[in-house]
């Protein structure tokens, strides 16, 4: 099963996951992956982190400027050791795990980036994989992931949470003290 989380740029998609990664957690869902929290360095350069869900370590994964021929999505350069790092996590997130994979991007729809380890993961039928997703390429992500059909969740759905809940838990009590 693959879920994808979508919604627009800085639209609140890897905050929405800090907040109810613990809450599934603690409702017995096994997470993996990494979230890529967003970043301002004292000199105000924005980047992206990448955050271990197992570990809870933070390292540098995307800055404006890396090394020579380190790949790049965009105005950013990919940190070689932590995509390295993030290839890996998706590669040995045990079956029995939800394997969330903040963020695939138009890098990984042309077959970079973190694609060589989701391609190796997605078509498993026993995993349970939460993608993060812009918007804009939806469509495009949909066609590579083909036959896989995903599930879409838009970030800005009301519902978005109990939608999440009612997939990864099962049934969701209507008032269960969490929000």
């Amino acid at each position: 099963m693959v879920l994808v989380l979508s919604g627009p740029v800085h639209g609140g998609k890897t905050t929405f996951l800090e907040r109810s990664l613990p809450r599934w957690t603690a409702r017995g869902v096994s997470c993996a992956g990494f979230l890529s929290p967003a970043v301002t360095a004292a000199d105000g350069e924005k980047g992206y982190d990448l955050l271990e869900l197992k570990e809870g370590r933070r390292r540098p994964y995307l800055r404006r400027q890396g090394e020579p021929g380190a790949e790049r999505t965009g105005p950013f350069v990919f940190v070689p050791a932590a995509l390295d790092l993030a290839r890996s996590i998706i590669r040995e997130a045990d079956a029995r795990e939800l394997l969330v994979v903040d963020e695939v991007g138009p890098l990984e729809l042309q077959g970079g980036g973190l694609w060589p380890a989701l391609r190796e993961t997605v078509g498993r039928p026993e995993r349970r994989i939460l993608l993060v997703a812009r918007e804009e390429i939806l469509e495009d992500l949909a066609a590579v992931l083909a036959p896989v059909v995903p599930l879409v969740f838009d970030i800005r759905d009301p519902d978005v949470q109990e939608l999440l809940d009612e997939n990864l838990l099962g049934t969701v009590k209507p008032d269960d003290g969490q929000s």
